[in-house]
């Protein structure tokens, strides 16, 4: 049973050895691979950042073209009502004009068919 000791206790100890190298020796390249990994990381987050920036402008840019298509085809249907309304008034104007003159007609017929009944 000793033999079974002696003869894995050496295996044993250079297994712990060699395992606490490693992590003795790995953990400054550990440490620089995570502060890579940190670096690299924040670089995605700003390409994100910068991307999502970048579309917004141009989001931004679409919706002012927009509204302003919009804004112009509502100015120009309201010039055209403005046109048409003032047609109308002219149209109106020109039929009181006509009536008026009709009613001043029909005044004098009336008049005339008064004074020669009496």
């Amino acid at each position: 049973m000793k033999d079974f000791f002696t003869t894995y206790t050496g295996e044993f100890l250079t297994a712990l050895t060699a395992g606490f190298g490693g992590w003795f020796f790995g953990r400054k390249k550990q440490a620089v691979e995570i502060k890579s990994s940190e670096i690299d990381n924040g670089a995605k987050a700003v390409n994100l950042y910068k991307e999502t920036l970048d579309d917004l402008g141009l989001r931004y840019e679409q919706k002012y073209k927009d509204v302003v298509a919009l804004y112009d085809s509502r100015e120009k249907l309201l010039r055209d009502e403005i046109s048409m309304l003032k047609n109308k008034i002219k149209m109106l104007r020109q039929e009181n004009i006509s009536l008026k003159r009709r009613v001043g007609e029909l005044e004098k017929q009336l008049k005339n068919e008064n004074n020669c009944t009496q």
